[in-house]
């Protein structure tokens, strides 16, 4: 939790944005922006929400990878959201209700809550802090609002940059994550609490993390803005990092980059036999196995 004071007059009424990138899955523009009482005031860049989440944080003073264990926290990576406060976001190209959308996950909201280390620096999760929650409201035209129930802006699940470092590595991985490919939503604290950074990590599945909305129970068929408000009453301010359109799983794609090529076919030879309990990614037929099912996915949805 960020604290500041900030007047809740401070908003922005016309668009702050930031040049609009064609087809991508980010939100591309800051409609309007209201602080609220005891917002941040290093933390009231609004535009700092546009673009993708960060994998690295810190740079020139603590730099560290961006982990479940080690949020964002640059002043040019969030945007605080104090108590009464609320921030609207606009997406050019609309996020649609798609079925083919991982665990029927439509749009993620990255914040910058973290998993409490239960025995630094070997990254066990003992808990959550700073999930501040958050109320998440989506709209087609930016007048008609519809609440997401149980919706938290900030929290789970909190955000993992790379596939291939530590909880608190100095320099970035190699390997990034998926921003477009929401967690299991089946998973809950209880879930991880006790596991390692690795073990975390392969819950979410390649996914970067995020909290997951699902535009099925709005009874929108597709949104084009997003609203973030912090009840007067809520615990305090809650940050913001980032918005994503989930992009569709393509037939084939065992490994979740969004093209089925020879990557896919390695994906599924590393994963070959029966399935552990949990996610499998590569048991493209469902049927609990990796094999040459799997391999024949993968050849017929080819787009390499």
């Amino acid at each position: 939790m960020l604290r500041s004071r900030v007047p809740a007059t401070c908003v922005a009424c016309c668009l702050l944005c930031a040049p609009a990138q064609s087809s991508d899955p980010w939100a591309d523009a800051v409609v309007s922006y209201s602080a609220g009482v005891d917002g941040n005031p290093a933390y009231a860049d609004a535009t700092t929400t546009l673009g993708a989440p960060e994998r690295f944080t810190g740079e020139g003073i603590f730099p560290g990878v961006v982990s479940p264990f080690n949020p964002a926290f640059g002043t040019d990576e969030l945007v605080a959201i104090g108590l009464g406060g609320s921030l609207v976001v606009h997406f050019d190209e609309p996020v649609a209700d798609d079925p083919g959308n991982p665990f029927g996950i439509d749009l993620l909201v990255f914040g910058n809550a973290g998993f409490i280390d239960s025995a630094y620096p070997a990254g066990i999760v003992g808990g959550l802090f700073g999930a501040e929650g958050g109320q998440i409201e989506v709209s087609a035209d930016g007048i008609a609002w519809v609440s997401v129930a149980g919706s938290g802006a900030d929290g789970m699940f909190p955000t993992v940059g790379y596939g291939d470092t530590g909880p608190y590595d100095t320099v970035p991985g190699g390997i990034e994550t998926n921003f477009t490919r929401p967690v299991d939503p089946a998973l809950a604290l209880e879930d991880l609490s006790g596991l390692d950074h690795d073990a975390v990590r392969a819950l979410y599945d390649g996914s970067g993390g995020g909290a997951g909305v699902d535009l099925a129970g709005t009874g929108l068929a597709a949104i084009s803005f997003v609203r973030i408000t912090n009840a007067p009453g809520a615990a305090g301010d809650l940050e913001i990092d980032a918005f994503a359109d989930v992009t569709p799983v393509l037939a084939g794609d065992a490994n979740g980059d969004g093209s089925v090529d020879f990557a896919d076919i390695l994906a599924v030879i590393g994963a070959w036999g029966a399935c552990p309990p949990g996610p499998c990614a590569a048991d493209l037929s469902g049927n609990g196995t990796v094999g040459f099912e799997d391999v024949l996915i993968v050849i017929s949805g080819w787009t390499a």
